[in-house]
């Protein structure tokens, strides 16, 4: 049955179904075709897989990162950052780094941040003379690469698919983040210094202290977020549900952006999307039991076991595994179907689980920069008004980066035993 399951699933994919279908058609083809157990199963898999109380993040996110978008958080975020670092050379590449990242920290979903804040980033610096195709890959790369800060959705299925702490996740996920904030920083300094992009004029400490105050509850939302988790006051979950109530409080109360007309819009598109993923999340349930039945992650193992035994082989392995799969695969169903395959090769050579999810967090990120998928780059490509084959010549140097940093991320934290 595994090999049936595998091959329908790559058929489906090839001629085009969405993820969730070709998920789902794979497993009941292997099931009623291929295996002696019942197709009621199918439908069983499917329900158990949702009915877990840490999945319950994952609506709440998107819901509190809709409503904070149609508060006007993120164009008060992205005047904060323009008033600290456009100044500097090429300063709208820096802006668009900055909000992104500080953005990431409260949707949660990397397509959302890059929409969010690709429509408001591109056609400004298309206008202040930057060239489509390097705005396009600045926003891309930031909005895919920022893929661990919290609250990530990758992690949260990461954590709920290994039963590793989501909250270490988060801190480690947060400090990564902020790592990669530095790296994206100075290469786009350095491009801009390079291309003599344009400097804007630099912000008096008054502007900036304008635009802190009003952008200060934006700010705090993340911080209250993640500090609330990391203290233990509540738990990732119920930090979603926080996050929202906040979302509410400061679009009507302090912003007074978000009318109930919003309010509802922002409902119905959170909705959506939390149905999109949520039936990806249930099929590839469905598809990881079916794979485990059909006996295809104990030949992994062992197949993985009989070429190396070494750690360091083995991440190497599951890096190349992974940045293939990314490529076709969206996260969410990469993770649900390849976690239960390479976390117990990771854990027999010991890995620690909370790194090998970063790792696999980090990979699905780039995943989100490659065709024929690469939804990130694809989504800045639509609104910077150019194809993918002009953007991907802009997109090499920004993919080297997250090559290396990915580098950094898989054998730093042993070399310097931190986990």
């Amino acid at each position: 049955m595994g090999y049936a399951l595998l091959i329908v699933f790559a058929a489906l994919l090839i001629i085009g179904a969405p993820i969730g279908v070709s998920l789902g058609l794979a497993s009941i083809v292997g099931l009623e075709f291929f295996s002696n157990a019942p197709l009621e199963v199918a439908s069983q898999r499917m329900i158990s897989g949702l009915r877990n109380f840490s999945l319950m993040a994952i609506p709440l996110y998107v819901l509190a990162g809709t409503l904070m978008n149609a508060s006007g958080i993120t164009q008060r975020l992205i005047d904060f950052a323009y008033s600290i670092v456009g100044g500097v050379r090429g300063g709208l590449a820096h802006t668009t780094i900055v909000t992104t990242a500080i953005f990431g920290g409260i949707s949660g979903s990397q397509v959302a941040d890059t929409s969010s804040v690709g429509r408001l980033m591109i056609p400004q610096m298309i206008a202040r003379g930057y060239k489509a195709p390097y705005a396009v890959s600045v926003m891309a790369t930031a909005g895919a690469m920022f893929v661990t800060i919290p609250p990530s959705i990758n992690l949260i299925v990461y954590g709920v698919l290994a039963q590793a702490s989501i909250a270490d996740l988060f801190f480690y996920g947060l400090l990564i983040g902020l790592a990669f904030i530095v790296v994206l920083l100075l290469a786009a300094y350095i491009a801009a210094v390079v291309s003599k992009q344009p400097k804007e004029k630099r912000a008096s400490f008054k502007v900036i202290g304008r635009a802190f105050v009003r952008a200060i509850w934006s700010l705090l939302i993340p911080v209250v977020i993640i500090g609330g988790i990391r203290i233990g006051v509540f738990t990732a979950t119920e930090g979603g549900a926080v996050a929202v109530f906040l979302a509410i409080v400061v679009g009507f109360f302090i912003h007074k952006e978000l009318t109930p007309k919003k309010f509802v819009r922002a409902l119905v598109e959170s909705g959506i999307l939390v149905g999109v993923i949520m039936l990806v999340i249930a099929c590839a349930q469905m598809y990881s039991w079916a794979l485990v039945t059909g006996q295809i992650p104990q030949a992994i193992t062992s197949f993985l076991m009989n070429i190396t035994d070494n750690p360091l082989m083995i991440l190497l392995l599951i890096n190349i595994l992974i940045l293939i799969i990314g490529t076709v695969m969206e996260g969410n169903a990469a993770l649900i179907v390849f976690v239960p395959i390479l976390l117990p090769v990771a854990t027999a050579v010991g890995i620690d689980p909370v790194h090998l999810g970063l790792i696999m967090v980090v990979n699905l990120g780039i995943g989100l920069l490659t065709p024929p998928v690469g939804m990130c780059l694809l989504v800045s490509c639509k609104i910077g008004k150019i194809t993918m084959a002009q953007a991907i010549p802009a997109m090499l140097p920004w993919f080297g980066i997250a090559l290396a940093f990915l580098f950094g991320v898989t054998y730093l934290p042993i070399l310097f035993g931190w986990f």
